[in-house]
């Protein structure tokens, strides 16, 4: 498996994400925006592909994070809009390992699961050039380019049929966490459900808690299921069910589920507990 280098453009944090800034009032806006490119880089540099990440940004807190995080950081020199940012980008990785192919992600992934970006990667070195779509279907979560071929940034409105236009290759693999970026109220609590990223949870605190519906219970072994608010179901275990400190659970009980970044409920307890 071939080397990946992986850039990440970021926004000064200020001005980036603003549709979440009204929905989550609770919620310091630049902590929670640097808290997912965090854990989008962190989980880029934890996937098997991957050989470095670079960052462009200038952002004077994002810079200095992403630098501790492991990845190498660089100014946004041409400062005339992200699709410049990324070619800026994809030449200082290209500098950096001549001969690895180069991928572009969004910062905005934080419940990337590294196993999800690697079959990603794998599946794009068979062309020239590819991209992942989002979840929405119109934007791009991945754009990747082979050694010595032109990355082609096309982001922007409807950024999905302008790559697949210019000549890159749809990839079709199911990779949630990879299409699953995050714009809006909606699309966190939707990232949640995958199981966010230990920085993006530790900003949100009781907001990355998840509201449920007890769907069954077995008081041998002290597991069960819950549906979420949007219908999903999810299982449970007895660590869950021990580690909220319940004594039984009632089919139709509301309850709150805290999650590990993988997805795994780590506790149950009542939605009335605190």
């Amino acid at each position: 498996m071939c080397a990946w280098s992986v850039v990440v453009p970021v926004k000064r944090l200020a001005v980036a994400k603003t549709r979440l800034r009204p929905a989550l009032p609770g919620v310091e806006h630049d902590r929670l925006v640097l808290a997912m490119c965090r854990d989008t880089v962190t989980a880029a540099l934890r996937c098997s592909a991957v050989g470095r990440v670079v960052a462009v940004t200038d952002d004077p807190l994002a810079g200095p994070a992403l630098l501790a995080a492991g990845a190498h950081v660089i100014a946004d020199e041409p400062g005339a809009g992200l699709n410049p940012a990324l070619e800026h980008g994809a030449a200082a990785a290209t500098r950096l390992a001549p001969a690895d192919p180069v991928a572009v992600i969004s910062a905005d992934l934080p419940a990337l699961r590294p196993a999800d970006l690697a079959a990603a990667l794998t599946a794009a070195t068979g062309h020239r050039r590819a991209f992942v779509r989002d979840v929405g279907g119109t934007g791009t979560t991945l754009l990747a380019a082979l050694a010595g071929e032109p990355l082609g940034a096309a982001y922007g409105p409807d950024s999905g049929r302008a790559h697949a236009a210019s000549g890159a290759v749809e990839l079709e693999g199911e990779w949630p966490s990879l299409r699953r970026d995050v714009d809006t109220a909606a699309d966190l609590a939707a990232a949640a459900e995958l199981g966010l990223g230990p920085h993006t949870t530790a900003v949100l605190g009781n907001v990355a808690r998840m509201q449920a519906t007890v769907r069954s219970y077995d008081p041998q072994t002290r597991s069960g299921s819950v549906l979420l608010d949007n219908g999903t179901p999810v299982e449970f275990g007895p660590a869950a069910f021990d580690a909220g400190g319940l004594r039984l659970l009632r089919i139709g009980q509301r309850v709150r589920l805290d999650r590990a970044p993988e997805g795994t409920v780590t506790r149950i307890t009542l939605s009335t507990l605190p």
